[in-house]
């Protein structure tokens, strides 16, 4: 499985090149959050691209709660604002591969968007739902600064995520403020938060 892992890594740093990319790193109360997602056109008319996404965390207290997870969607859009997936996701010790749908937006002004992955998966046998979402609120104030706003959330049977992030923006090249993570256990009800400052790099 390490040697799938090095492979995947490998790949995905190779295709990176040249792609939309987002390099974002919260401290919070609880545990340092690490997010890095890209999307890269695979052709000229934008009809195939690919969407990447990789999160690792390290909490403070006890190393049993880090998590790794890195996830992928190959897409082809019938129309801008759909389009069909394939891909998966890989979570420490356990790969689902999906099948879905694409699903985005984005308005004229360019400082409203979404990207919306719902999907089925195959995890040890069964099969389950779950859905991939990256919304973004970026209006400007002036030429500088900007306000920033996003939601990155995945939802399926077991858990809701919800990585929230409000700040300001600069030159649509670095954003910070501050970021909330929320996850709530469907089965035992339980909510989990880390809260903190964030800063993020775009490289376009």
């Amino acid at each position: 499985m390490r040697r799938v892992l090095v492979l995947v890594i490998l790949l995905i740093a190779k295709v990176q090149s040249n792609a939309q990319t987002a390099i974002e790193t919260l401290v919070g109360n609880r545990q340092v959050h690490y997010i890095n997602y890209w999307q890269k056109d695979l052709d000229s008319a934008a009809k195939w691209n690919f969407f990447n996404l990789n999160r690792f965390t390290a909490n403070y207290g006890d190393k049993s709660l880090n998590t790794v997870s890195i996830e992928g969607q190959l897409t082809y859009q019938f129309k801008p604002w759909l389009g069909v997936s394939v891909g998966g996701g890989y979570y420490g010790e356990l790969f689902i591969p999906t099948i879905g749908l694409s699903l985005s937006y984005m308005n004229k002004k360019q400082d409203f968007f979404a990207q919306i992955y719902p999907t089925v998966g195959l995890a040890e046998g069964y099969i389950v739902p779950s859905t991939l979402g990256l919304i973004g609120y970026n209006p400007k104030i002036n030429d500088k600064w900007g306000f920033s706003s996003q939601l990155l959330f995945s939802l399926d049977p077991i858990e809701l995520a919800q990585i929230i992030r409000i700040g300001a923006d600069y030159k649509s090249k670095i954003q910070f403020g501050m970021g909330f993570d929320i996850t709530k256990a469907f089965e035992t009800k339980k909510n989990y938060f880390n809260i903190g400052p964030f800063v993020r790099f775009n490289i376009l």
